[in-house]
């Protein structure tokens, strides 16, 4: 056969020129990474095409879309030209090494999630070319931080700015001092541990997923906090603003979503006592706050109220390791092997702590398929007996659990 006309160009794309279109909420960077096939002799590219890839930082940093243009030169007109007419966009050019190390960590973040994540169609028609693109481009450079982001706060650095948002006028009007300044430490929280260290980073997204969704899983209010929370969120938006240099219409924008999320706040999030479980007893359970731990720990420890052959159920705390062990023993209501036991108490440890995730999943999975609570802690211990102290190991074995094997 004759050698294709095309067979010289595979494997020969080079960039040409990598850029990014960032919104000054600090909620997605749109990357435009430019190749070329050949240069001319002035060296200037031609047959230039476009890869460009959008990072959202409201979902954990992934690359959500991505597609390519042939239409280079009028790809980063428009670009330069909506940043230049809107002063919530910032348009520049980037290295090339940044834009891989950026792009690889975005692309990874939508690998990692057990669900199928949410991005658009076209992303995973790309999929392959973006990382062949990728390549292209030199490693080096770790990836760069996103607009606005600091160095990780320690317990005393997040105490300090609550402190000054406390202090400061945006907060003088809040009527409850206790109660906005829990509220500001689960913000504060919020934008370290889930936002890339930028608890200053404020945005109506963002302002609505910490307070429509966020916090209805994640955390405990009581109802103090349940009334100021909104209006702490309100004041910390004009405090943070401040600080970052927000654009006047960014911050109104923001302030529009949060009075917009108000009126849903109320049903998107439940107290839990009104499931019918008290609030001491919730206090036992969720000593951390972390709602999202409710169910976990109440299937590792069922029995914590009335008594049982003298015991005060209601005085033990599933928290503290004798109380702990105590539980179990009742949990079990006759005598055990010792050894048996400890294996128990290692798996309620486990759970209690979220450690590891695929644990609970397990375990949901088989209570859905009707089996007994007893049952699927043996399976769990058998397990985690049998593979060890391997953590990679034993996330994979859990999520390989289907159903409980007949010998059990």
């Amino acid at each position: 056969m004759a050698r294709p006309g095309w067979a010289d160009r595979v494997g020969a794309v080079k960039p040409a020129g990598c850029y990014v279109s960032r919104d000054a909420y600090g909620d997605q960077d749109t990357v435009i990474c430019t190749f070329a096939y050949r240069w001319n002799d002035s060296e200037q590219p031609m047959d230039r095409h476009a890869l460009v890839l959008v990072v959202d930082y409201n979902m954990s940093g992934m690359a959500r879309d991505a597609w390519v243009s042939s239409q280079v030169d009028k790809l980063l007109e428009q670009a330069r030209a909506e940043a230049a007419g809107n002063p919530l966009l910032l348009f520049e050019e980037i290295e090339p090494d940044q834009a891989r190390a950026l792009l690889e960590s975005a692309m990874k973040a939508t690998r990692e999630p057990k669900t199928p994540p949410p991005v658009s169609d076209s992303y995973s028609a790309y999929h392959a070319f973006a990382r062949a693109r990728l390549k292209a481009l030199p490693p080096g450079r770790k990836r760069p931080a996103p607009l606005h982001t600091e160095a990780p706060y320690s317990r005393e650095r997040r105490a300090m700015l609550a402190a000054e948002f406390l202090a400061s006028d945006a907060a003088e009007h809040l009527s409850d001092p206790s109660a906005a300044s829990r509220c500001a430490d689960h913000i504060i929280d919020y934008g370290c541990d889930q936002d890339f260290n930028r608890p200053l980073r404020v945005s109506p997204t963002k302002c609505e997923t910490f307070l429509l969704d966020w916090l209805p899983r994640k955390v405990m209010l009581s109802e103090a906090e349940q009334e100021a929370m909104p209006h702490v969120l309100a004041a910390w938006v004009r405090f943070a603003a401040r600080r970052t240099g927000l654009p006047e219409q960014g911050l109104k924008a923001t302030l529009d979503a949060v009075w917009e999320a108000i009126g849903k706040f109320p049903e998107a999030y439940r107290d839990p006592t009104t499931f019918g479980l008290d609030r001491p007893l919730l206090e036992r359970l969720l000593p951390d706050g972390d709602l999202s731990a409710l169910a976990r720990r109440a299937f590792a420890f069922p029995y914590l109220q009335g008594t049982h052959n003298g015991i005060d159920l209601d005085r033990l705390d599933p928290a503290d390791a004798a109380d702990r062990r105590t539980l179990l023993e009742i949990d079990h209501g006759t005598v055990i092997d010792q050894e048996h036991l400890a294996w128990h108490e290692e798996i309620a440890s486990r759970l209690w702590d979220g450690d590891p995730p695929q644990l609970w999943e397990a375990a949901q999975r088989l209570l859905d398929l009707g089996h007994d609570r007893h049952d699927v802690l043996h399976v769990l211990i058998e397990i985690v007996e049998r593979i060890g102290g391997h953590p990679d190991e034993l996330a994979a074995a859990l999520d390989d659990i289907a159903d409980i094997p007949d010998e059990f």
